[in-house]
């Protein structure tokens, strides 16, 4: 029994050791991510200093609760069949929760109410009961979602000899928002900085103004719904099919933390889309297999974007498609910054944002940041990147995902894509 203990002990604390290790490399990448040291990126650094996000606040805090579920192993006792439950009823009780906050920010809004407190009194009160109940039930949804995602995980042979590394860990967590900084005579990443969740579309604006004025930059704050950092932050006021999408997505980003193409993920643009298209297509084939096998939700059909311009049918004024109007607002934006024409193009994309917005897509603001920002992922309509349809014709020459993920995980440049594309070209032939 002495010996049995030893062993278990010192199992569990390298176990830990491990853990500790995972988190500080995957935060020490991410936080590279966060401010490399360029100029155009110390100076919006300076800028925004005020609302920065700190990240190492949240590893400490998220790291010693993983721990903690490492030695507790929440939920594991349930059955399968209440564990799926516990989840759906989470999922609910959140979707109820976010449905009562825009209630009550609504009330405030309303410039007819003279006490907007008393308005809301009870719906407040409420809200407090439903975020009590959210907090006690969310360790173990979490854990419950981990295993799950874990075993589709292990069934598609991500894991080497039984053991998925890194581990899944995630928490639901109230997500940064990223500062995009683009030039504005062309569309580029030039520097971007996570803030502090929570911001007010005020403090956003004050932000964009701020830096856009001082550098003569297109910007843009955006809502995350994930974080690659370890363990990863993912929100949860979204469908469950997205969330087990996005658990997998920011899972392949710490995975390939330990791999040529995440430590040459910041190296250029074209690395950065490969990076993220590659977690977009394992994210997104590893939910539909876990929502499918535990939750019943039916795998979608794909839908390819058209990879030519040419291929764009013409505008149905019967039917408003986002996808193919977004990927005809860039084309036609990329075509004026090609010719020199900044104010025209930014006249055209606010009038096109105007109507995406009357056609129920509530776009804040559409400029050269949110492309920059959007077309990093390069399966998005936003993108007009090449990279996308590589990767997904790669995905189809690869027999399954494991082989895809071992696949591109060596790649070290952009060239290197197209060298594996031929490779796998040549042996279907």
């Amino acid at each position: 029994m002495s010996s049995f203990r030893s062993r278990f002990f010192l199992l569990l604390t390298l176990s830990l050791l491990l853990l500790v290790l995972t988190g500080i490399l995957g935060g020490r990448l991410i936080w590279h991510h966060f401010w490399p040291q360029t100029p155009i990126q110390k100076q919006v650094m300076r800028l925004v200093r005020p609302w920065r996000f700190n990240l190492w606040a949240y590893e400490s805090k998220a790291i010693l609760r993983q721990v903690d579920n490492m030695l507790t192993r929440p939920g594991s006792r349930l059955n399968p069949r209440d564990q799926v439950a516990m989840v759906r009823d989470y999922v609910t009780l959140t979707r109820r929760i976010h449905r009562l906050k825009r209630e009550i920010e609504g009330t405030y809004a309303d410039p007819t109410l003279a006490n907007p407190q008393a308005a809301t009194q009870a719906q407040q009160q409420t809200l407090e009961r439903l975020l009590q109940l959210q907090a006690q039930a969310r360790p173990l949804v979490e854990a419950i979602l981990a295993r799950q995602v874990t075993t589709v995980m292990k069934d598609l042979h991500l894991d080497r000899a039984g053991i998925l590394f890194p581990p899944i860990a995630f928490r639901f967590s109230a997500l940064p928002n990223y500062l995009i900084v683009s030039p504005r005579d062309r569309i580029e990443l030039e520097a971007g900085v996570h803030l502090r969740p929570n911001l007010t579309v005020p403090q956003k604006e004050h932000i964009e103004d701020r830096v856009a004025r001082a550098l003569n930059r297109s910007t843009l704050v955006e809502a995350l719904g994930g974080l690659g950092v370890w363990p990863t932050m993912i929100s949860d006021e979204a469908s469950l099919s997205w969330i087990l999408d996005t658990i997998a997505h920011e899972w392949v980003h710490t995975y390939l933390a330990f791999q040529p193409l995440g430590w040459h993920m910041f190296d250029s643009p074209q690395m950065d889309t490969i990076n993220e298209t590659v977690a977009t297509i394992i994210g997104e084939e590893v939910g539909a297999e876990v929502g499918y096998r535990y939750y019943g939700i039916p795998k979608p059909t794909p839908h390819p974007l058209p990879q030519q311009p040419t291929q764009l049918p013409p505008p149905d004024p019967q039917h408003f498609d986002f996808q193919v109007e977004m990927r005809r607002t860039r084309l036609h934006v990329d075509a004026l910054l090609a010719q020199g024409k900044v104010e025209e193009a930014e006249a055209y994309m606010e009038a096109r944002r105007r109507e995406f917005v009357a056609h129920g897509y509530p776009i804040r603001k559409l400029n050269q940041a949110y492309f920059a920002f959007h077309g990093s992922y390069a399966t998005t309509s936003a993108s007009t990147d090449p990279i996308g349809p590589k990767l997904r014709e790669l995905r189809q020459l690869t027999p399954d995902l494991a082989t895809f993920l071992h696949q591109v995980q060596t790649i070290r440049r952009p060239q290197d894509l197209d060298r594996l594309l031929a490779r796998w070209r040549e042996a279907r032939n």
